[in-house]
């Protein structure tokens, strides 16, 4: 029962830990113990737990403050959290503890209770938090449940829509698994790109396939577009063979079955906010949203585009009194994306990883967010001398 479930235990009080992990353990949960939350976020998004216990004198900040960490970050915040408590803690600090987590429990607890406590924790979140299964990220129904709450309580947001383009080809020439790396990776540059630039409460979304949204402020919403552009451009052509990279296109077949070249993939975003026009309802959002997508899906490259107006890389675009040249600006993101070349392709380019470690290696990085070269370093692959070698003769040749 429960194999598949991983709970994280965080308890640094001896008694209590050996108790709780010997029950858990026998319950048939994959478990991971730490007595200290000093790296516990990272330990979070390495380990992806469906459940957390947590100690709420936890050092050395506290469980209580921890778990409100985790409950503002989209990535972490429908993982549920049962707080162990002592009883004259909770007079104290009830308010918090009902704004904070999702349950908690007096020390030591009742075995009984404990087991209840948790089965209807994961219950709940299964039922009421779909997440896609490759990503981990919120469904269609939690983004429903945040785009509509935004509209009835009539707030000012950006709704961004993430499409990748020629995203079918590639999957037909390279495969569903190499195809689902795509997915990850976009995933990653979404969600980095909201952890660099956008707000502690904005929300991403994963609707399925190669289809994304982040909610966000109309402040934020051009940045991060260009962000995320910015580093699909970069790292997108690296899932081909050099010599398909080198043709910028695959022979594929299109939507109509004819044989053709396909270009790269590319990332279209369509951003919908309500700053100047009000949005009514869902329905409106949506069909906004389409007629964006569909005006972008016939511009070649990676663009964006805020409601009607275009933001296409290629034209002149007017900005607070000043004509900023974008066809420059387009030249000098070429060269660089030309230049650049990421950690995991010099070490398999100088052969110190073959590509079955590193597709295993860049798995964890997506789906962690820790960094690729300590990743690979932890996975014993190469040491620190070896990725500092690497990196200074890519710099010398550059």
């Amino acid at each position: 029962m429960n194999k598949k479930k991983k709970i994280l235990l965080a308890e640094h009080s001896g008694l209590v830990s050996e108790l709780l992990y010997k029950l858990l353990t026998s319950y048939g949960y994959e478990i991971k113990f730490i007595k200290d939350g000093s790296s516990m976020i990272d330990i979070v998004l390495q380990f992806r737990p469906d459940l957390i216990i947590l100690d709420y004198d936890l050092p050395p900040s506290g469980g209580l403050k921890i778990s409100k960490f985790l409950k503002k970050d989209f990535v972490t915040s429908s993982i549920p959290i049962i707080l162990l408590i002592e009883k004259r803690q909770i007079r104290k600090k009830l308010f918090e503890i009902e704004h904070g987590i999702d349950d908690y429990l007096l020390k030591p607890p009742d075995p009984i209770d404990l087991e209840v406590r948790m089965e209807m924790a994961l219950r709940r979140t299964e039922h009421h938090v779909q997440t896609n299964s490759l990503t981990k990220l919120p469904g269609s129904r939690e983004i429903e449940k945040v785009t509509n709450a935004k509209i009835q309580d009539r707030l000012i947001f950006s709704f961004l829509y993430f499409d990748v383009n020629n995203f079918k080809s590639f999957n037909d020439k390279y495969s569903y698994m190499k195809g689902d790396s795509v997915i990850l990776q976009t995933a990653h540059i979404i969600n980095n790109a909201i952890r660099s630039i956008g707000n502690s409460g904005d929300f991403v979304g994963h609707i399925g396939g190669d289809d994304f949204i982040v909610v966000t402020t109309p402040v934020k919403e051009e940045a991060i577009a260009m962000d995320v552009i910015k580093q699909f451009d970069r790292l997108m052509p690296f899932h081909y063979v050099i010599e398909d990279r080198d043709k910028g296109f695959v022979m594929a077949r299109d939507r109509a079955h004819k044989i053709k070249k396909m270009p790269l993939m590319s990332i279209s975003v369509a951003i919908v906010n309500n700053k100047a026009h009000w949005i009514q309802n869902a329905i409106q959002l949506s069909e906004t949203i389409f007629e964006i997508k569909k005006h972008l899906k016939g511009l070649p490259g990676s663009n964006y585009l805020v409601n009607r107006r275009s933001i296409n890389l290629g034209k002149p675009q007017r900005t607070g009194g000043l004509i900023v040249d974008k066809k420059a600006q387009k030249k000098i993101l070429s060269h660089e994306i030309a230049a650049f070349k990421p950690i995991g392709q010099l070490l398999l380019d100088e052969k110190i990883i073959n590509e079955k470690n590193l597709e295993e290696a860049l798995n964890r990085h997506w789906l962690s967010g820790q960094r690729l070269g300590e990743v690979i370093i932890n996975m014993g692959l190469i040491d620190v001398r070896d990725l500092q070698k690497v990196l200074e003769k890519f710099q010398q040749h550059r």
